[in-house]
C-alpha cells in the first residue's frame, strides 16, 4: 500500500550504492520513485571492491539483496593480523550479529555490488532515468518543483540527495560543509586472489599506517596502503602501479608476491581521504541529504557505504509512517546522527593513530569495539 503522506513521487538523485539502495527501500513500501543518475547508464562507482561488515548486511537484507551479496563474494568470520615482513600474529574476530546469521565481513567486488544492487531497484520498480542531473528546485505548498537538467520539470514529495561526497545538493543545501583533509591517503591496486586467501590480511608497524589484502570473489583481491600524505601531493597516473610496488618495497611475504603483479596503472587507484559531518538535521524542506552526501569517513572500519545502506532503510522507515514529510526527515536525522558522528570520529582517529603509529594505541581492540557498537539496531 502506498504511504498515505506521500502525495507525489520520491526523486533520488544518484545512482550509486546508497542512492539504489534508497530508491529500492522506498519502492519496496509501495513508494513511487524515480531515480536519477548523471552518467549516461548505471555503472559501478569505480575501484575494485569492499567489504561489507555484518551490520550492512542487515541493512541490504531489510531490502532482500544479502543472501545475492553473500554468494558473489567472500565471507570471513575474523581477519589475520600480519607483521610487516609477512608473518602472521594473530587472528582479529569480526563479530557477527542478527543471531549469527550474516558473517562479520563479506569481501565482495564493487562491480558486483553494483549490478546486484540495480537489479533490485528494477526488480522494486523504480523509475531509472540516466544522463540527467538536477538544475534547480523550487519549494512550494504541498511539493517541490525539480527543474532536470534536459530542460523538463516535474513536482515530487521528497527530493533525496545521494550524490555523494561531491554533492551538488549539499552545496545549495548547506553551501559551507565542505570535505576536509585527513592528511591521509589511500591505495588500492586490483589483483588475482590466491586460492589460500579467504579472510582480510592487515599488516601493522611496517612504513605505512595500515597495508591490507581483502578478497573480493572467487578469482579477485586487492592491495592497499593507508599512508600519511599531504593534500597538495600528486601522482603520476601513468606509473601509479609502479608507484605503488616501490612503496610496498619494504613488505614481504603475501605483500611482496601481489605487488609484483601490479602492472597495469588503470588497475590502481589513488585518492586522499576526507572526512564530512552535515549539521543535523540533514534536511530543509522536502530535500535531505544520504550517504557520502551527509556524511564520509575514511575508509578502515569498513563503514562508507555501510552507513549510506543504513541511511537508506531508515528514510524508507520513517517516510513511511504517518505524518508530514518534514517531520519524517527530522526523526531521520534524529535517528542516524550520533550513529554516524561515532563512526566519523573513530574512524579518523583510527586512520591518524594507525598512520602515526601511535604508541600504546591497541588498534585491533580499538576496531572491535567498533564493531560491537555498529551491532547495535538502527
Amino acid at each position: 500500500m502506498r504511504c498515505n503522506r506521500v502525495t507525489g513521487d520520491i526523486l533520488i538523485v544518484g545512482g550509486g550504492i546508497v542512492g539504489l539502495s534508497a530508491a529500492t527501500a522506498l519502492a519496496r513500501k509501495g513508494i513511487k520513485t524515480v531515480l536519477i543518475e548523471r552518467k549516461t547508464a548505471l555503472a559501478d562507482e569505480g575501484g575494485v571492491g569492499l567489504s561489507l561488515l555484518a551490520n550492512a548486511m542487515r541493512a541490504l537484507d531489510e531490502i532482500g539483496v544479502a543472501e545475492r551479496c553473500l554468494a558473489a563474494g567472500m565471507p570471513a568470520d575474523s581477519m589475520l593480523m600480519c607483521r610487516p615482513d609477512g608473518a602472521a600474529h594473530f587472528e582479529n574476530p569480526i563479530a557477527r550479529i542478527d543471531d549469527l546469521v550474516w558473517p562479520g565481513a563479506t569481501g565482495i567486488s564493487r562491480a558486483a555490488f553494483h549490478a546486484i544492487l540495480a537489479g533490485a531497484a528494477r526488480d522494486a520498480g523504480v523509475d531509472i532515468r540516466c544522463g540527467l542531473t538536477v538544475s534547480d528546485w523550487e519549494e512550494q505548498e504541498k511539493s517541490l518543483k525539480v527543474n532536470l537538467s534536459d530542460g523538463s520539470a516535474d513536482h515530487f514529495a521528497l527530493m533525496v540527495g545521494a550524490d555523494g561526497l561531491y554533492s551538488g545538493t549539499r552545496a545549495r543545501l548547506f553551501p559551507e560543509c565542505q570535505p576536509i583533509q585527513t592528511g591521509q591517503a589511500a591505495w588500492r591496486g586490483a589483483c588475482e586472489r590466491p586460492d589460500d586467501l579467504d579472510r582480510m590480511h592487515l599488516f601493522f608497524g611496517g612504513r605505512h599506517g595500515v597495508v591490507g589484502i581483502n578478497p573480493v570473489s572467487p578469482t579477485l583481491a586487492y592491495l592497499y596502503i593507508v599512508e600519511n600524505a599531504s593534500s597538495s601531493m600528486r601522482r603520476d597516473p601513468a606509473t601509479l602501479h609502479t608507484q605503488m610496488r616501490e612503496e610496498l618495497a619494504e613488505y614481504g611475504g603475501l605483500v611482496a608476491t601481489l605487488a609484483a603483479t601490479l602492472d597495469d596503472p588503470a588497475k590502481v587507484n589513488y585518492r586522499p581521504l576526507e572526512w564530512l559531518l552535515a549539521p543535523a538535521p540533514w534536511s530543509k524542506g522536502r530535500v535531505v541529504l544520504i550517504g557520502d552526501a551527509a556524511h564520509a569517513n575514511p575508509p578502515v572500519l569498513a563503514q562508507g557505504a555501510a552507513m549510506g545502506i543504513e541511511d537508506a532503510i531508515v528514510l524508507a522507515e520513517e517516510v513511511a509512517t504517518d505524518g508530514p514529510v518534514e517531520a519524517s526527515l527530522s526523526r531521520f536525522s534524529a535517528r542516524r546522527y550520533d550513529r554516524v558522528k561515532y563512526i566519523v570520529e573513530t574512524s579518523c582517529q583510527l586512520a591518524k593513530w594507525e598512520v602515526d603509529h601511535t604508541p600504546g594505541v591497541d588498534v585491533p581492540a580499538v576496531m572491535r569495539a567498533a564493531t560491537t557498537q555498529l551491532a547495535q539496531p538502527i
